[in-house]
């Protein structure tokens, strides 16, 4: 595994949603937690992956359209906050392994895949609202941190 601080987290399209759609019942909450996380109190690290902001991205586009699809991207990518993972063959056929194994669950391949990245780099929280991330074994924030 690679060294990275538990003061780590990736954040998954929910939290990403939450913050950028004023109108989702998480918007204040993931406000708040990216204030702290500009501000340094929190999490040192910040991560997601292109699969992340590609499922964001198609998400936004139905329900507040393009044009805040692409505002929101663009503060993303020019954002010194966030560090990409990559997702390569390895992590990408892990992700298959774990999305076929987890046959009782509704956890989306872009979650597994989430999830293969957050063990790999050593990372305990996910930033989102679905629970899926607690069912895999990562601490769920802001949800467990209030």
């Amino acid at each position: 595994m690679n060294d990275i601080s538990a003061e780590s987290v990736i954040v998954d399209t929910g939290g990403f949603y939450a913050a950028f759609v004023e109108t989702d019942s998480h918007h204040e909450e993931a406000n708040a937690l990216f204030e702290e996380i500009r501000s340094d109190r929190t999490f040192h690290r910040v991560f997601t992956s292109r699969y992340i902001l590609s499922e964001f991205a198609t998400t936004m586009l139905y329900s507040v359209g393009h044009r805040k699809v692409v505002d929101a991207l663009t503060m993303i990518l020019e954002s010194e906050t966030f560090n990409l993972l990559p997702v390569g063959h390895t992590e990408f056929m892990t992700a298959w392994e774990w999305f076929q194994r987890y046959d009782d669950q509704d956890i989306s391949f872009v979650d597994h895949s989430t999830a293969v990245l957050a063990r790999k780099y050593d990372v305990e929280h996910v930033f989102g609202f679905d629970n899926d991330f607690e069912t895999l074994g990562f601490t769920l924030v802001p949800f467990d941190r209030y």
